[in-house]
């Protein structure tokens, strides 16, 4: 079936719900994607029910404490709770539309964990009513939409395709603007058959304002994996690209920097691992149908599983050589950031809470974490114990590992790190080229202040005009 698109000029033929009609919606699963998916259709007038089987998740939201961090979230969530066009709830009620937003990790052995998914079909079973509509936004191996159709089908005794309909729709927001994406981002629809997905699309219709983009449901499936994978497929790029230039004693970002200068290049930034609940995972959902034709993907997952290992050696080793000159001192390492992005409160599948976790265990230094998005509680027990404030980090530190790009740590006082070593993994105090580069500006990753000041003088003896360049020392 090839993908038929559904714009604003062409829904002429697409019947909107109206408000004296309006349908209800039951969101299952109030995390990162359901509660503001809930929050979005709730605001566009649908009597929405959220369903989480966490019992103090549910009672918070209805409290107007939202269990995720999101702008706005709290203001928005305050809103519809008040026009009671949605509250939260443990118990599954009859509805119109359900839509599925469970997490769907993997397995030990790399396998899809769906139990979330039909855990909450099995729940959906007991409620579904003929004329009901079935939407699954969790990301799953190619062929699950149409296998919980079938499921839900056995359960019930109801048709499908003709008493009710099922069909995949996947989220692709970015957190910290994820209401405004909701809203406006294209959406990609797969039915299990034409009326299924004819039905998902009238629902999004009324609230999305992007376009709809309608296929089959094993497209749908797979689109949004090789999404997710090609990005993965990038960064493994730029980790082995920063790989490389540690090896040949090059900064990695002024390397990427130079090389998508090229108007058809654009290498990604290098940071300290993949993490996250759709990259580090979506691939292997790829890999686990079509073994075979996936050797690109298991490699890339390969070499960003190992981008934590590297840099976990490259900490080592400056401690080691931080011990050299201070054998009778413990040295103090202060590591910025344990989320698996920058300026998000989400640490699911984080290298940076991987990479702390390591060096803690190991007892070669004394480490710190500073993490200004979440609680301590949050970061686990082992890891909560070490956690600092970041002036309280930057006094205490010997050296300073910056892991994650988050905008607090971008204000740094250079003064302050100025006599500390500083290792730079996700290129945060990195010029871009087309600025002066000074001493005070340029840090590389697993490179001391020191050495920075000999890469630019080794660099400005090659600049013919400077007064470095007639100097037989650094040539």
């Amino acid at each position: 079936m090839r993908a038929h698109v559904i714009t604003k000029e062409k829904d002429m033929s697409m019947k909107k719900i109206s408000l004296n009609e309006a349908k209800k919606v039951c969101v299952v699963g109030l995390g990162y994607i359901g509660l503001p998916t809930a929050i979005v259709a709730a605001q566009a007038g649908l009597r929405v029910v959220g369903i989480d089987v966490n019992e103090e998740a549910v009672a918070c939201i209805n409290r107007c404490c939202p269990i995720i961090q999101e702008p706005e979230i709290v203001q928005k969530l305050k809103t519809v709770l008040n026009t009671e066009y949605f509250y939260a709830t443990t118990m599954y009620e009859p509805a119109d539309f359900f839509i599925i937003a469970v997490p769907t990790p993997f397995t030990a052995d790399k396998k899809a964990d769906l139990s979330y998914v039909f855990a909450a079909a099995t729940s959906i079973a007991g409620v579904l009513k003929a004329g009901d509509t079935i939407i699954l936004e969790s990301t799953v191996p190619v062929g699950t939409t149409k296998i919980l159709g079938q499921f839900l089908s056995s359960k019930t005794g109801l048709s499908l395709g003709k008493d009710f309909f099922v069909a995949h729709c996947p989220e692709r927001v970015l957190p910290g603007n994820i209401f405004h994406e909701l809203k406006v981002n294209d959406r990609i629809i797969g039915g299990v058959d034409r009326g299924s997905t004819q039905h998902v699309a009238e629902f999004y219709k009324y609230f999305v304002s992007g376009d709809l983009y309608l296929t089959t449901a094993e497209t749908a499936e797979m689109a949004k994996l090789i999404e997710n994978s090609y990005r993965d497929v990038n960064i493994a790029f730029a980790h082995q690209v920063a790989s490389m230039a540690q090896v040949a004693g090059i900064d990695p970002y002024e390397l990427i920097d130079l090389a998508n200068k090229h108007p058809r290049v654009n290498i990604l930034r290098p940071t300290s691992g993949v993490g996250g609940h759709c990259l580090a995972v979506d691939p292997y959902f790829l890999v686990e149908t079509f073994p075979a034709q996936t050797t690109l993907l298991k490699e890339a997952r390969a070499v960003n599983e190992r981008r934590p290992l590297e840099v976990i050696a490259a900490i080592e080793q400056k401690v080691a050589k931080w011990k050299e000159s201070h054998a009778t001192k413990t040295c103090r390492v202060l590591l910025l950031g344990a989320t698996y992005k920058a300026d998000v409160d989400d640490v699911r599948e984080s290298p940076a809470l991987q990479i702390a976790r390591t060096l803690i265990k190991k007892n070669e230094m004394e480490v710190l974490v500073c993490e200004p998005n979440v609680a301590k509680q949050a970061l686990g027990p082992d890891v909560a114990r070490h956690a600092v404030s970041l002036q309280e980090g930057v006094e205490a530190a010997d050296i300073i590992v910056c892991l994650v790009a988050h905008t607090p740590f971008k204000s740094l006082d250079k003064k302050l790190i100025a006599h500390k070593k500083f290792i730079d993994f996700c290129g945060l105090l990195h010029t871009p080229h087309e600025q002066s580069i000074s001493q005070e500006q340029f840090f590389w990753a697993a490179c001391s202040y020191e050495e920075v000041a000999q890469r630019e003088k080794i660099r400005m003896a090659h600049v013919p005009g400077s007064s470095a360049y007639e100097n037989e020392d650094v040539k």
